[in-house]
């Protein structure tokens, strides 16, 4: 299996890659009540999502940080959330806690499995082999359960979620046509697209505006009550909240660790600004990270690595504007 760190940058992925997700979970939500449950969960609209679709949100503490950031996709008879592994072991009680009241099952989905498609070949194959229309779309649906959701930056990518036997096949076929990377290949097209999923070093530490879930269409400020409600609305509506997701990029010597802090050079001094959100490295030695930095961040801003020695890291542009809150 090829890693990241066989490439220099994502311009030079191959035409068909599969990318098994070994390091994600989906977590599947079943029973009658499921759609209400989540509702009180969630920081994006329950209700307005219907079978086949699928978005980004944040599930909260009282205090308003974010246990986790998933996407959410809605399958006629479950809901699955997929996010990192390394959170599901803080994540997963904290949303069971709540269950005991409501008609629903909280578990790791055992009948579904997800893995992603890249390349510039990956809609060609998947229009021949798999639904020619979900090529065309966002997310689809299909009769045999599986979902498509088609992620366009920074290479064209899809997240393919399907019943275990239906993927036994199609997966025999793709590790014999497409190059198979580890899914450090997918945290990096995470980071250039500037989606920062919570691992459990991160967990409960930042609001969901920190991480720049309003400008991805992963909170609802309409919808009802949801747990930790009152200080994600309090960051947009008094501007509570400073700070925001940026990408850095930059050389070191190692790939930064989720945790990791980050520092900005004032005055030919060090200070520390930010907490490092995810990190990648290519095989040119560069990284990428996602860092929780000040919104007043500037872009002539020179960056290190506290735990890595002469690690240098600059501004680079989000593929998104950043709501004011």
């Amino acid at each position: 299996m090829l890693t990241l760190n066989q490439l220099e940058n994502i311009s030079q992925l191959p035409d068909l890659v599969l990318c098994p997700l070994d390091s994600w979970d989906l977590i599947s939500v079943t029973g009658e009540d499921r759609v209400a449950f989540l509702q009180w969960q969630l920081t994006c609209d329950m209700e307005k999502l219907p079978p086949g679709q699928q978005c980004l949100a944040a599930q909260c503490n009282p205090q308003g940080k974010a246990w986790s950031i998933n996407r959410v996709i809605v399958l006629e008879d479950r809901i699955l959330l997929t996010q990192p592994s390394s959170v599901s072991e803080v994540q997963l009680p904290e949303l069971k806690k709540y269950a005991a009241f409501s008609k629903v099952k909280i578990q790791k989905e055992t009948e579904y499995q997800a893995f992603g498609l890249a390349g510039c070949k990956s809609s060609e194959y998947i229009a021949k082999e798999v639904d020619a229309e979900a090529t065309r779309e966002t997310s689809r649906l299909l009769d045999s359960g599986t979902v498509l959701i088609k992620q366009p930056y920074p290479s064209l990518r899809y997240l393919a979620i399907m019943k275990n036997e239906t993927a036994k096949e199609l997966l025999i076929d793709l590790k014999s046509r497409a190059e198979i990377f580890d899914d450090s290949l997918w945290n990096a097209m995470n980071i250039a697209a500037g989606i920062g999923f919570i691992e459990a070093e991160t967990s409960a530490q930042f609001i969901p505006q920190m991480l720049n879930l309003q400008a991805l269409d992963g909170i609802s400020f309409e919808k009802g009550c949801y747990i930790g409600q009152e200080t994600v609305a309090r960051a947009k509506y008094r501007g509570a909240n400073k700070r925001a997701l940026f990408i850095l990029t930059g050389r070191a010597t190692d790939c930064p660790k989720v945790g990791h802090n980050v520092e900005v050079l004032l005055n030919n001094n060090w200070k520390r600004v930010g907490t490092v959100i995810s990190a990648c490295q290519y095989g040119d030695g560069h990284i990428e990270i996602l860092a929780v930095l000040p919104k007043d961040t500037t872009h002539e801003a020179i960056f290190q690595i506290k735990e890595i020695a002469d690690s240098t890291l600059y501004y680079a542009p989000l593929p998104y504007q950043i709501a004011e809150n």
